[in-house]
C-alpha cells in the first residue's frame, strides 16, 4: 500500500483541480457547456479527494465505502425525483450526464465526495462514534445551504414546491439532507472501520479539512460577488464556519477524549 505521506500530494493535486474549476466557473455563460464540465471536474475533484485521504488510513475500504454511498444515494435520489420523498417536490433537467433512471451519476459522486471529505474531519472515537456521526451528517447538510441555490441557479434540478422555503429551496429538503447524510455517514463509519494505529488515522486528516475550510470560503466569495446573494453567503459561511470549527476542536483533542 502506498504510504499516506505519498498519498497526501495525491489528494492536494486533486484539490487543486477543484479550486482551479470552481475559480473558473463564473467565468463563463450560465447554461453553457464550459459550466457543466466545469461542475464534473468539481465534483470529481472533491470525490478524489475523500477516496485518497480515505484510502491513507483504511485502504480498499475506503474505495468500499465510497460505493455504498453512491450506490445508497442512488436510490435515495430515484425515490426522491419520483416521489418527492424525503427531500420534497423537484426534478432533474438534461444538463447533467450521464443519467440513469432520471438520475445524474454525478449527484451520487458528490454524496460520496462529501461524505469521506467530512469522515475525514473527525477523529475516530470508540467513545464517541455516535457523536461523530452526527456532526458528520451536520456538516454534509451545511454543504447543502450553498450547494442547492447554485445548482438550482445553474438550472441542474428545478424545485416543484410552494411550502416554506430558505431562498427559494424547501425547508424539508434540508431535512431529507439530514437524515440521508446520517444514513451516509453511518455507512461510512461503519465500512471503513477503525485502525490499529492512531497515527496512521490521523495521517489523511489535513486534506479534508483544508478541503472544507475552502469551500466554505469560495462559496462564500462566490455567493457575494458572482451569484449575487449575500444572505446565501451569510447562512451558508455560519453553518459550514461551525462545522469546520468542530472539525478543528475534534481533531485537536487526545485520542479517546470526547469531543
Amino acid at each position: 500500500m502506498i504510504t499516506g505521506i505519498r498519498r497526501e500530494p495525491v489528494a492536494s493535486v486533486s484539490l487543486a483541480f477543484t479550486v482551479v474549476a470552481m475559480i473558473a466557473t463564473p467565468l463563463f455563460p450560465r447554461a453553457g457547456t464550459e459550466r457543466q464540465l466545469l461542475a464534473n471536474v468539481v465534483v470529481l475533484g472533491l470525490l478524489g479527494v475523500g477516496v485518497v485521504s480515505a484510502w491513507t488510513a483504511y485502504g480498499v475500504r475506503a474505495l468500499a465505502a465510497a460505493g455504498l454511498i453512491m450506490v445508497l444515494t442512488f436510490c435515495v435520489e430515484l425515490l426522491g425525483s419520483s416521489t418527492g420523498f424525503p427531500f420534497g417536490e423537484y426534478d432533474y433537467t438534461t444538463a447533467l450526464s450521464p443519467r440513469v433512471g432520471g438520475v445524474p451519476l454525478l449527484v451520487c459522486c458528490a454524496w460520496a465526495a462529501i461524505t469521506l471529505i467530512v469522515h475525514g474531519m473527525f477523529r475516530v472515537t470508540p467513545r464517541a462514534i455516535g457523536r461523530r456521526m452526527v456532526l458528520m451528517a451536520v456538516s454534509i447538510t451545511a454543504w447543502d445551504v450553498f450547494l442547492d441555490p447554485q445548482m438550482v441557479g445553474e438550472g441542474y434540478w428545478q424545485w416543484e414546491t410552494s411550502a416554506p422555503a430558505f431562498r427559494g429551496i424547501p425547508l424539508v429538503n434540508y431535512a431529507g439532507w439530514g437524515v440521508t447524510a446520517l444514513m451516509t455517514s453511518v455507512l461510512a463509519v461503519v465500512t471503513c472501520g477503525r485502525t490499529s494505529d492512531t497515527a496512521r488515522t490521523m495521517e489523511g486528516a489535513g486534506v479534508p479539512l483544508v478541503t472544507y475550510a475552502t469551500l466554505t470560503v469560495m462559496y462564500t466569495i462566490g455567493f457575494v460577488f458572482f451569484f449575487d446573494d449575500t444572505v446565501v453567503a451569510v447562512v451558508g459561511a455560519c453553518a459550514m464556519g461551525w462545522c469546520l470549527r468542530r472539525g478543528v476542536a475534534h481533531r485537536a483533542r487526545p485520542a479517546g477524549v470526547m469531543s
